[in-house]
């Protein structure tokens, strides 16, 4: 790749010192190059360009001469950043780490610099008919677990056809919880249902209920063959599906056929009552919270 090129005798001293200036030249030039590993690369660039660039030639530079001169200032200058990481590495390694240290980590965690409080309660959920009692995010947990246990003992003492076979034991490894299933045997009927105290749900949360439902929806028809399978997702916050908004609805594509609030729930099963309005209802849960907290009037 390298280009000779000849000259007169007479001129050789003139050459040979325009040489040396060019030689300077392509070594301050090269010197200048940002990379250091594409050295070789830009070297051979440079170096065409100059001695294309050469009035009436030069001899040949020793480039290799360049090419050695600047790979050792190359490997030198690796050398030394390898080490001040090194040394760096070290210095944290040697640093006693305090309390401080992990205060710092916390101010800098993107994470933890995005979260906030959320201490109101959302009208979407059921604690929200009895917010004014002051319930603890516990105590909410504790509110929707009670209501699907008196509902189960409600229903089958005023429908006296269905049957609670929903199992208290402990359960197989894969088999999911049901929150109620009962059978219907006269009628040839399998009744399943999720009970939520809300249904305003993230999108993983409310997509895994979801695929819950279609799955064990699934299982109790091969299950029961012979049997209507009558699937439903309880929203207890509301009494109707109408008071349900559409934005939630469509966090359930796959079942929203399937959603219902707790009047039309009681409907479904043949239970003859529903609550008036929301008043009513939210007197109902009063009662419920201060039996299951013990709390005064």
């Amino acid at each position: 790749m390298l280009k000779t090129l000849i000259f007169d005798n007479n001129e050789k001293n003139n050459t040979n010192e325009k040489n040396n200036t060019n030689e300077i030249i392509i070594k301050k030039k090269i010197n200048r190059l940002k990379y250091m590993k594409d050295i070789d690369k830009e070297i051979d660039k440079e170096i065409d360009k100059e001695i294309d660039l050469m009035i009436n030639g030069t001899e040949n530079i020793n480039l290799n001469n360049i090419k050695e001169e600047l790979s050792d200032k190359s490997n030198k200058s690796n050398k030394s950043n390898k080490s001040n990481k090194s040394n760096k590495s070290n210095n944290i390694n040697k640093k006693n780490i305090t309390i401080n240290d992990l205060t710092e980590t916390i101010n800098d965690n993107e994470y933890i610099k995005n979260c906030s409080s959320n201490e109101e309660v959302s009208d979407d959920s059921l604690s929200y008919l009895v917010r004014h009692l002051n319930l603890s995010q516990s105590d909410k947990i504790k509110l929707g677990s009670g209501m699907e246990k008196i509902l189960r003992d409600f229903i089958v003492k005023y429908n006296k056809n269905l049957e609670n076979i929903r199992t208290d034991k402990k359960l197989k490894k894969g088999e999911k919880e049901k929150d109620h299933i009962f059978k219907d045997e006269k009628n040839k009927i399998i009744y399943y249902a999720e009970l939520k105290s809300n249904l305003n749900l993230d999108t993983e949360k409310s997509k895994s209920t979801s695929e819950k439902c279609l799955l064990i929806e699934k299982e109790l028809k091969e299950k029961y063959i012979g049997y209507t399978i009558k699937m439903f997702l309880v929203n207890l916050r509301y009494l109707t599906k109408n008071d349900i908004s559409d934005f939630i609805l469509n966090k359930y594509p796959n079942i929203q056929e399937n959603i219902c609030g707790i009047n039309e729930y009681l409907n479904n099963l043949n239970i003859k009552y529903n609550f008036k309005d929301e008043n009513e209802y939210s007197l109902l849960l009063c009662h419920l919270v201060k039996k299951m907290f013990k709390k005064n009037d």
